[in-house]
């Protein structure tokens, strides 16, 4: 592209804006696009070492005050926590909704709110969950691409009390790893849908790696992180020719002026199958 590209990336749970996507969010931030992030809820019922593990194991919870002040506390630990991560990948715009993750809906005051967002932001694209994710009816990665995609719609137009003049971002990405992952649930064997675009992470796997570290909170840091990277980004890589990559799956077909070929398709037809699998076989640094 010859102008900067403008780049938003919305997750139902602090670690999923960068989860899913960190390595291409890091490859755009290096490349001198804006890249800045949402977070739909605050997250803190989702895998915290206090709220879901140690209440897990107790015989009672504490009061509903109690317990509200230390959600609330758990909430800015991990905010802190997808903060630092961010920037590990170059992102510091980060944009924290709040909203309580028990049960997450497509409601008015989200779609508005986020659709002012994109109002005022202005994304050329927008990286989010597949609207059809598991169920697509409970769980909340599949009801957070919905709300971005009602707020969508809704930015493409005017709204009283803002200002800003509509907006239309030329493309959608869904994250392809609840999307097209292996099939595990009556639900994910619907569809048949497949990751139609790939981005080679390779370069910046450490980057990622070293956000997935700081998810204390989550228990993702140390061997859950060099885990999942290995069998979700390293599995993207190969089925996309490379080490490591993470996969999505686009909105809208393209329209080009001409059939489309990349030069990393060109360099791998051109390579024998042993340089294919020497490429492939780059593994990053678990220490």
């Amino acid at each position: 592209m010859a102008e900067p590209l403008r780049i938003l990336s919305v997750g139902a749970h602090p670690a999923d804006i960068f989860d899913q996507s960190g390595g291409t969010m890091a490859h755009h931030a290096a490349r001198g696009d804006y890249v800045g992030c949402v977070v739909l809820t605050h997250g803190a019922r989702v895998h915290d070492k206090v709220i879901s593990d140690e209440m897990h194991h107790r015989s009672e919870v504490p009061e509903a005050d109690e317990l509200q002040s230390l959600m609330a506390e758990r909430s800015d630990v991990k905010a802190g926590e997808a903060v630092r991560a961010c920037n590990l990948l170059g992102v510091e715009d980060v944009y924290f909704f709040g909203a309580d993750d028990a049960v997450l809906l497509v409601t008015d005051e989200l779609v508005r709110r986020l659709a002012r967002l994109f109002r005022q932001l202005k994304p050329d694209l927008v990286l989010t969950h597949f609207p059809k994710e598991g169920d697509g009816l409970t769980n909340a990665h599949a009801t957070a691409g919905q709300i971005v995609l009602h707020a969508m719609a809704l930015a493409g137009g005017v709204d009283p009390g803002d200002r800003n003049p509509p907006h239309k971002a030329a493309q959608v990405f869904f994250f392809g790893t609840g999307a097209a992952a292996i099939p595990r649930s009556v639900w994910q064997s619907e569809g048949g849908y497949y990751n139609d675009l790939f981005i080679d992470i390779t370069d910046v796997v450490d980057k990622k790696l070293a956000a997935l570290d700081c998810l204390v909170s989550q228990g993702y840091g140390g061997a859950y992180a060099r885990k999942r990277i290995e069998t979700s980004d390293g599995a993207f890589g190969m089925a996309g020719g490379v080490a490591y990559a993470e996969g999505f799956i686009k909105l809208n077909a393209e329209t080009h002026d001409f059939l489309p070929v990349t030069p990393r398709a060109m360099a791998a037809a051109r390579a024998s199958d042993h340089e294919l699998i020497e490429e492939r076989s780059y593994r990053v640094r678990v220490d």
